[in-house]
């Protein structure tokens, strides 16, 4: 029960700092580089513009918040792995936790069906690419935004018509890639590309000793299924009686790690791994 009360203070803290009507980490970096205090919301810090323009260069061009909170996600994302996504966003664990909801059996484990990763990063390619070609899709599909919609209507009865493309993406992420995928965290691991770069980042950052990582002991593990059953990104497979996790799309929310009966997953430095 400790263990899961944190995990939600995380996503609250999370909430406190990107989403109105607090929106403290944009506000505090607003202030830093105006020495003014603003009403900000989701739009000040957003992360996919400047990750949609990383290879045309014109990530420069944008908010500077956004461009600088950028900045923070990936070199945080280098020291630290995927943290933002496994123990601050709130838009991820909105599902993660809904799909608590659904019985086990009506829900989709994709990695039985396909391959997670090429997807992963073929979708992440694809996003930077398309500015090449006179486009964007930064906003066409935008979880962030309809989370932040979610809270507004909530909390004050805000709402404005939806596009089409944003009712579409409330389905998937809600339903589809939400409450009936195992984890809950199916848009995260297909379609967000926040989570794409910070574990493109970390899989070859995670190479250096000092870098903190989400890490398996084969001495100790002993093939139980346990990590595998509760990662909610399904990053743990379990072959020949080890746990295998996959770097590409571990969010480093320690699930793993808490539920494993024999304490062989740990979170830490290289020093650390056995």
């Amino acid at each position: 029960m400790a263990y899961q009360l944190k995990r939600l203070a995380g996503y609250a803290l999370g909430f406190i700092l990107f989403y109105a009507p607090f929106a403290l980490f944009q506000g505090i970096i607003g202030y830093l580089l105006t020495g003014k205090w603003q009403e900000l919301s989701i739009h000040s810090l957003c992360l996919r513009i400047p990750i949609e323009h990383l290879l045309d260069g014109k990530i420069w061009n944008y908010n500077p918040i956004s461009v600088i909170s950028t900045i923070v996600l990936l070199v945080t994302a280098f020291f630290l792995g995927p943290v933002f996504c496994g123990r601050l966003c709130p838009a991820g664990a909105f599902t993660e936790y809904l799909s608590k909801l659904v019985p086990s059996k009506y829900q989709i484990e994709w990695s039985k069906h396909t391959e997670i990763t090429p997807l992963r990063y073929g979708m992440l390619a694809g996003y930077c690419m398309v500015p090449f070609f006179g486009s964007i899709l930064a906003c066409a599909y935008c979880n962030f935004f309809i989370f932040d919609l979610l809270v507004r209507y909530y909390i004050w009865g805000y709402f404005i018509s939806l596009s089409s493309s944003l009712i579409l993406t409330a389905l998937v992420w809600l339903i589809v890639l939400g409450i009936f995928t195992k984890g809950g965290r199916g848009f995260c691991n297909f379609f967000c590309p926040v989570g794409a770069v910070q574990n493109f980042v970390h899989y070859f950052s995670n190479k250096l000793p000092f870098v903190w990582r989400m890490q398996v002991d084969k001495d100790k593990c002993v093939g139980c299924t346990r990590c595998q059953k509760y990662c909610p990104m399904e990053a743990i497979q379990v072959k020949n009686n080890k746990a295998q996790l996959s770097l590409h799309n571990c969010i480093a929310c320690g699930q793993c790690a808490h539920y494993c009966p024999v304490k062989a997953i740990t979170y830490g430095g290289k020093q650390h791994e056995k």
